[in-house]
């Protein structure tokens, strides 16, 4: 326990106590206000018979998102604290100080931002840089007495505070500079992202941009399924083709007969037929190409990923182990991954050709007689994601065994030695040794390798251009060809969200939060 001393406080030294809580309280409540205050603003700022979406759309272009709910989560906290001092509690004494120590920083830095910008104006001045500057120098005054105070009669306040509280505040405190740089560096683009993305947004355009809602979402993400008969003869019975297969009509053709006008009007095109019976499972999107760049990009994703886990980690057990030239092999083995995936690409297409000039067909039809003709690897659509995963686990192994075997470096060799004492053999021990405590290692590099797989782009853009998208190259081709910002920025949003449950799901199925 901290220790905490027991003087009683008398009147005097209350009043002091009573104007800091009021002061948290204050800046709690005045937090709400400025959220408040910006709400009303925007209100009335529109004209009349202005649309609810055109103002809303004002109100995140100006404050966004993230910023109204730090002040609103902000405000809460300053709040708590301030009932906390009200009640002379020490443990709200302890992080009161803290957090008027980050104000005064706060104040500090609005303070040389106001007089550099007051001093560098049309009108600027020394002076005039003092003056705009002057109100943030006397909050961080008030501020700084208030901390000085608190730190002279810790005896006002009761009770103690644990050791693991005092912890907790000290790992908040390191924490709070990184937090503000993930907001500003991430949060913020990406908040912008999504704002973007509710609107109809042109690309590099003075076009008017107007709210839309989630009609973006709703374009990208639209699914129908339907089920849809046979074409039927005079006799009743199911027409056939020529090939002996039953005729079914087209879902256009078919929805159109049966008055069905939105299947026509909303844009949707069949990506999935399964035919049972007399009957055919249509599955049908309003945006086709975007759920095949995301089949594309998970079949990419989970067969790259794997097979770089497994020859990854079988290449960091062998460096792992003592021989001659251990320390060359682990050099020659970076060679691929530090080569720019653009260069790496154009290499691989040349010697991807389908004609005997390139030199993979011409090992498998003359060296290794696997194939009788040539193949067209980047031609052939039943051929062009292998090649690629291919590509990728030749060029990102490497990465993957390398931090792979900087995990097994880690791990003591003495469990090794007491499981040869026992009598367990290697295969016993990797599968009962390694792999456990390898464990959070293995997760660290699938949400590495995961992540870049999911967002590929060089590799797909290089090699197959728009013949075959993944999801960063379709979202590449709907920004710069199409120049819809809207429907790009909704794109990223998905892809965002799909990266985060593949992290999500590594932490929860590897156990990593309990390790």
């Amino acid at each position: 326990m901290v220790a905490q001393a027991q003087d009683r406080p008398n009147s005097a030294a209350l009043f002091p106590a009573l104007l800091i809580a009021l002061l948290f309280f204050l800046l709690g409540v005045g937090a709400f206000g400025v959220v408040v205050s910006n709400v009303v603003t925007t209100i009335r700022s529109s004209v009349e018979g202005e649309a609810f979406g055109t103002t809303l759309l004002r109100f995140l272009n100006t404050y966004g998102i993230i910023f109204p709910i730090l002040l609103v989560v902000v405000g809460i906290i300053l709040v708590r604290f301030g009932i906390g001092l009200f009640q002379q509690q020490a443990r709200a004494a302890s992080w009161a100080r803290q957090i008027l120590l980050w104000l005064i920083v706060v104040c500090a830095v609005l303070f040389v931002q106001s007089f550099n910008a007051g001093a560098s104006g049309i009108d600027g001045s020394m002076g005039r840089g003092i003056e705009t500057a002057l109100p943030f120098l006397l909050a961080a005054a008030v501020l700084g007495t208030a901390l000085w105070w608190m730190g002279a009669n810790p005896h006002v306040y009761r009770g103690s505070e644990t050791l693991a509280e005092a912890s907790s505040r000290t790992a908040w405190n390191l924490l709070l500079p990184t937090m503000a740089i993930l907001v500003l560096v991430a949060m913020r683009p990406l908040e912008a992202t999504f704002v973007t993305s509710l609107t109809d947004r042109t690309f590099a355009s003075t076009q008017q941009t107007n709210f839309i809602g989630f009609e973006n979402y709703a374009r990208l993400l639209g699914l129908r399924v339907d089920t849809i008969p046979c074409e039927r003869g005079d006799a009743g019975a199911c027409a056939l083709n020529s090939d002996g297969s039953i005729d079914f009509p087209t879902e256009r053709n078919y929805f159109a007969d049966v008055g069905d006008t939105s299947y026509r009007e909303l844009g949707y095109d069949d990506i999935i037929r399964i035919q049972f019976g007399e009957n055919r499972l249509s599955v049908s999107a309003r945006d086709n190409q975007f759920y095949e760049a995301i089949g594309n990009t998970l079949t990419f994703t989970v067969f790259s990923v794997t097979l770089e886990l497994l020859l990854g980690l079988g290449i960091a057990l062998v460096i792992n182990s003592k021989f001659a030239g251990r320390g060359l092999l682990r050099t020659a083995m970076l060679v691929p991954w530090a080569i720019p995936t653009v260069v790496s690409a154009r290499l691989w297409e040349i010697m991807l050709r389908d004609n005997q000039s390139g030199v993979v067909n011409h090992f498998f039809t003359q060296v290794i007689p696997l194939f009788s003709t040539s193949q067209a690897w980047l031609a052939a659509p039943e051929l062009q994601i292998p090649a690629l995963v291919l590509i990728d686990v030749w060029k990102t192994t490497p990465f993957m065994a390398l931090i792979l075997l900087a995990g097994l470096q880690v791990i003591p060799s003495d469990i090794y030695e007491a499981a040869d004492v026992d009598g367990a053999n290697k295969v016993r021990q990797f599968f009962s040794l390694t792999l456990p405590l390898l464990r959070p290692t293995i997760a660290v590099a699938l949400v590495f390798r995961t992540l870049d797989a999911v967002r590929v782009f060089d590799v797909f853009q290089v090699l197959l251009g728009d013949r075959r998208f993944s999801l960063a190259t379709y979202n590449y081709n709907t920004l710069i060809l199409d120049r819809d910002a809207g429907y790009a920025s909704a794109i990223g949003v998905v892809i965002f969200v799909i990266i985060l449950l593949f992290t999500v799901a590594y932490v929860r199925i590897l156990g990593v939060s309990a390790e």
